[in-house]
């Protein structure tokens, strides 16, 4: 087998519910749309963990968050974990990533992200931009469009041609280019830090969507009645602080949301051009996948961490693969652990030990018999955003499994849980933890939490951490 190129395009804080392919009838998303008709797109993908950096890494190990180290965002990835790219550069492959990679903490909140010169946690080319504008593309900006360069800063009122999300898509497809010239394999990752509302999308596709159209989430008087506390005292927190919007303010935030996510849909649909253009299309394998969703106040929930529900969990993942199944919709339960070994599988090169994941190549190509999971497991410990919310960080761990019908949402130490019903309350909003007639339905998925948390120790002897 020909060595295959890779591209992964990673959204941010992206739900499953804002792509046309998924069922969304007011956002336009032809590109994505188009290429899911390619491809296969999965309706039970599973993050690890609620928020960006523990997923990536996630994503980039195929190890989950307890073992790989990345419990929660500013914990950065050990150096002596073994990244995707790495193993992909040792096989001969060209590596390059564009934009928001996060496996340090890069959000430096009152400065740009530092542009890194030479390796990076397996890619040799990089170009970073964060929760933060990255000093590379400042510089590219003060040098191209001076009279712009304070507005870069504060990303408002930028035009298309010097938004960063276009900066961010060029040193992709120019990578790609640079790759095909010199007859080398590659892999490529593109993503952006956008979608956190209020998005910031460039003049010509800001304002596109209506506030008064857009869907915003079913609140139920009762809801936070019936889950664990700090769930109210999130919701209050914010209510406090003056960041939990109201209808008028959250419509708006959404609309900016759809904005940001029709012109996203616009540089994949440039980079799918790029692969056209350098004749590599049928070659390349192409996922496209979301680090984790977004609750956009699901459940009176701003934002995300440190919540498991499926909005927050249940992301989009969409893969085309050269000989692979075209226009295929799979209901099987994966993880984003699975995508290391996929690719690796899909690509002809071996796994690292130490891999968790379970490669779903076998999905991908339509082979008979080929299944997902049987269930998920995510978790969610010392999340900053609580923080934010007047909470101590450290009061909240989790542990969760899902499964096609139930999940159960287990707090170490503490008499309280969730357990959800999915066939007949997909929306989570009927807590039956206490429920004397669902005792046993609780203690078989304690007892598979605890089967799955057994089965996911580290399979390598214990790393000394080096940051």
């Amino acid at each position: 087998m020909a060595s295959r190129n890779v591209l992964a395009f990673i959204t941010d804080g992206h739900r499953k519910d804002t792509l046309g392919c998924y069922g969304n009838e007011l956002l336009e998303t032809p590109n994505i749309d188009a290429f899911a008709a390619e491809g296969v797109r999965f309706e039970r993908a599973f993050c690890t963990h609620s928020v960006c950096m523990p997923t990536r890494a996630s994503l980039y190990t195929g190890r989950y968050p307890h073992v790989h180290g990345v419990w929660a965002n500013g914990v950065s990835l050990r150096k002596s974990e073994v990244t995707m790219p790495q193993v992909l550069q040792e096989a001969g492959w060209a590596t390059g990533a564009a934009g928001k990679i996060h496996f340090e903490p890069q959000q430096q909140y009152g400065a740009a992200v530092p542009a890194v010169e030479g390796p990076y946690y397996g890619f040799g080319e990089v170009h970073l931009s964060e929760n933060k504008p990255g000093e590379e593309y400042l510089r590219w900006v003060e040098e191209q469009y001076p009279e712009l360069a304070d507005q870069a800063r504060r990303r408002t009122g930028m035009p298309e041609e010097a938004h960063e999300l276009t900066w961010i898509t060029d040193q992709a497809a120019e990578f790609i280019r640079r790759s095909v010239e010199s007859d080398r394999p590659f892999y490529c990752h593109c993503s952006y830090h956008e979608l956190s509302p209020p998005c910031t999308p460039p003049e010509g596709w800001a304002g596109h969507y209506d506030p008064a159209e857009v869907p915003v989430p079913e609140l139920r008087a009762e809801d936070l009645e019936k889950r664990p506390a700090f769930y109210r005292e999130c919701y209050e927190g914010y209510v406090a602080n003056g960041r939990q919007p109201d209808e008028e303010t959250l419509r708006r935030y959404i609309a900016s949301y759809y904005d940001q996510m029709r012109f996203i849909d616009h540089q994949f649909g440039r980079l799918m051009d790029t692969l056209q253009e350098t004749g590599v299309a049928e070659d390349t394998i192409v996922l496209f996948v979301a680090d984790h969703g977004l609750s956009l106040n699901d459940h009176f929930q701003w934002r995300h961490g440190p919540f498991l529900f499926d909005e927050v969990t249940n992301v989009p993942m969409i893969w085309r693969v050269p000989d692979g199944v075209s226009g295929g919709v799979s209901t099987e339960l994966v993880e984003g652990v699975d995508v290391m070994p996929t690719i690796l599988e899909l690509c002809g090169v071996d796994a690292p030990p130490g891999v968790q994941g379970r490669s779903i190549a076998p999905l991908l190509k339509g082979e008979e018999g080929a299944g997902g999971r049987e269930s998920v497991l995510m978790q969610e410990r010392e999340a900053p955003d609580l923080a934010a919310r007047g909470l101590d960080p450290n009061s909240i761990t989790q542990w969760a499994v899902r499964t096609e019908d139930w999940k159960l949402i287990h707090y170490p130490g503490e008499e309280f849980g969730e357990l959800y019903d999915l066939r007949n309350d997909p929306g989570e909003f009927d807590n039956l933890w206490a429920d004397p007639g669902r005792e046993a339905q609780r203690l078989e998925m304690e007892r598979l939490l605890l089967d799955r948390i057994a089965q996911s120790r580290d399979p390598l002897p214990v790393r000394e951490y080096d940051w």
